[in-house]
C-alpha cells in the first residue's frame, strides 16, 4: 500500500472545511441583502441558516447510508464538485424559493463531504495524530467564521450577494484539485449493510454518547447566537467595538478547537468531564464580569476559548463506539458528531432565545452553564460505561487465548 502523506492529506482536508464553513455561514452577513433583493423579510431570509442546519442534520446521516459504499476518493471529489456547480446556483437565483433548494441541497452535500473526510482520517492517519489531524480539520470551520465569512460578506455588499457564492465556488474549486492530489485511490467504500449502519442508533452508548455535542455544543451557542444583543444590553460594548470583539471571539474558537485535539489525547471522555465543569464556570464567572468592560470581555473571549474543547474528542469516541459495534459502519458514525453539532447549534439557539424573552439577556450566562452540567452529566454516564466495557474486555480477554 503506498504511503500517505499525512501532513498534505490533512491541509487537504482543512482547505475544505474552511470551504464548507464559509459555505455553511456566508448567509448570515448578506441576509439584509438578499431578503432585500429577493423581496423577502430578514425574518423569512432566516430559513436559509435554518433549513441548511436542519437540512445538515437529518439528511447527511440518512444519504451516508447510500454514499458511503462508493469509493472514498471518487466519492469526495464529486461531492466537492457539486457544492461548487450549487453554490454557483445559489448566485443565479432570482427567487427565494430556488435560493432554498440550492442551500438545502448545499447543506447536505456538506455534511457527507465532512463526515467522509473524519472518516478517512481515521483510517489514514496514524493513531497518534489523529487527535491533532481532527482538530485542524475541525478549525477550518472556525477560520471560515474568522476569514472567509467577513471576506465574503464584504465583496458580497460591494459587488451584490451573488459574488460572495461566485468566490466560495472559486475556493471551492482550489479544495477540489488539492484533494485530488492527496486523497490516496486505495481506500474502498463501506460494506456494512444498511441495517448495520441505523443499527448503530439502537446501542444505548451511542445515543448517550450523542448528547454530549447536542449539549456541549448547544451550551456555547445559547449565548453565541445572542451575542451582538448581550454586547450592546449587559455588557454595554460600544457599537464601534462590536466587530472587533466579533474577531476576537472567533479567533479564540479556534484555538479552541486545536486545543481540543489534546483534550483527545489518553483519557480523552475522563478528561473532557472536567472541561464541561470548566466551562460551566466560566460562564457563571462571566455573568458578573460582564457588566465591567475589561473583565466582561475577557471572560467572554474566555467563553470563546472553551466552546469547542469538546469537538475531538466527541468525534473519535463515536467512531471508536461505532466500530465496536460495526467496524464497516466507520463511514455512517464520523456523520454522527457533525449532524449532533447541528443538532446541537439548533437546541442551543432556541433555549436561549426562549430564556432571554422570558428573563432578558442577562439570563443567557446561566441558561450556558445548566447546559454545561447536563453535558458533564452525560459525559459522566458515558465514561462509566466506558470503564466497565474495558473492564469486561480485559476479564474476557484470557478466555479467548
Amino acid at each position: 500500500m503506498k504511503k500517505v502523506n499525512e501532513t498534505a492529506l490533512v491541509f487537504a482536508f482543512t482547505l475544505m472545511a474552511i470551504v464548507l464553513g464559509t459555505t455553511e455561514y456566508i448567509i448570515v452577513g448578506l441576509l439584509t441583502e438578499i431578503a432585500a433583493s429577493l423581496k423577502v423579510t430578514v425574518a423569512a431570509a432566516g430559513a436559509l441558516v435554518s433549513g441548511f442546519a436542519l437540512a445538515y442534520g437529518i439528511g447527511t446521516p440518512v444519504l451516508m447510508t447510500f454514499v458511503s459504499r462508493f469509493p472514498k476518493k471518487r466519492t469526495i471529489l464529486t461531492l466537492i464538485a457539486l457544492i461548487v456547480g450549487f453554490n454557483l446556483l445559489s448566485a443565479v437565483s432570482t427567487t427565494f424559493f430556488w435560493l432554498l433548494v440550492t442551500r438545502i441541497i448545499t447543506a447536505i452535500l456538506c455534511g457527507l463531504s465532512i463526515s467522509l473526510a473524519l472518516s478517512a482520517v481515521s483510517v489514514l492517519v496514524s493513531a497518534e495524530r489523529q487527535g491533532k489531524a481532527v482538530s485542524y480539520i475541525l478549525g477550518g470551520f472556525g477560520i471560515a467564521n474568522v476569514l472567509g465569512v467577513p471576506v465574503g460578506t464584504w465583496v458580497g455588499q460591494h459587488w451584490e450577494w451573488p459574488a460572495a457564492f461566485v468566490l466560495t465556488a472559486a475556493l471551492g474549486s482550489a479544495a477540489f484539485l488539492l484533494n485530488w492530489m492527496t486523497i490516496p485511490a486505495h481506500l474502498p467504500g463501506s460494506q456494512a449493510s444498511l441495517k448495520e449502519q441505523i443499527g448503530l442508533l439502537a446501542d444505548r452508548r451511542i445515543l448517550l454518547a450523542l448528547f454530549i455535542p447536542i449539549l456541549g455544543i448547544g451550551a456555547a451557542f445559547s449565548l453565541y447566537t445572542y451575542v451582538r444583543p448581550l454586547m450592546a444590553d449587559f455588557m454595554e460594548v460600544a457599537p464601534s467595538a462590536v466587530s472587533g470583539v466579533l474577531l476576537a471571539y472567533g479567533v479564540a474558537t479556534i484555538f479552541s478547537t486545536w486545543m481540543g485535539g489534546k483534550v483527545a489525547t489518553g483519557n480523552s471522555v475522563g478528561k473532557l468531564r472536567i472541561v464541561f465543569l470548566v466551562q460551566a464556570a466560566v460562564y457563571a464567572v462571566f455573568y458578573f464580569a460582564a457588566p465591567l468592560p475589561i473583565p466582561g470581555l475577557m471572560m467572554l473571549i474566555l467563553c470563546g476559548a472553551v466552546s469547542s474543547l469538546l469537538n475531538v474528542t466527541a468525534q473519535l469516541y463515536l467512531i471508536e463506539l461505532s466500530v465496536e459495534r460495526s467496524p464497516a459502519s466507520r463511514d455512517f458514525a464520523a456523520s454522527l458528531n457533525p449532524v449532533a453539532s447541528n443538532f446541537g447549534i439548533a437546541f442551543g439557539s432556541g433555549v436561549g432565545g426562549v430564556a432571554m424573552e422570558q428573563a432578558g439577556v442577562s439570563a443567557l450566562p446561566w441558561t450556558a452553564m445548566i447546559i454545561a452540567l447536563a453535558a458533564f452529566a452525560v459525559t459522566a454516564v458515558s465514561y462509566s460505561l466506558r470503564r466497565k466495557a474495558q473492564t469486561r474486555q480485559r476479564q474476557e480477554l484470557p478466555l479467548n487465548v
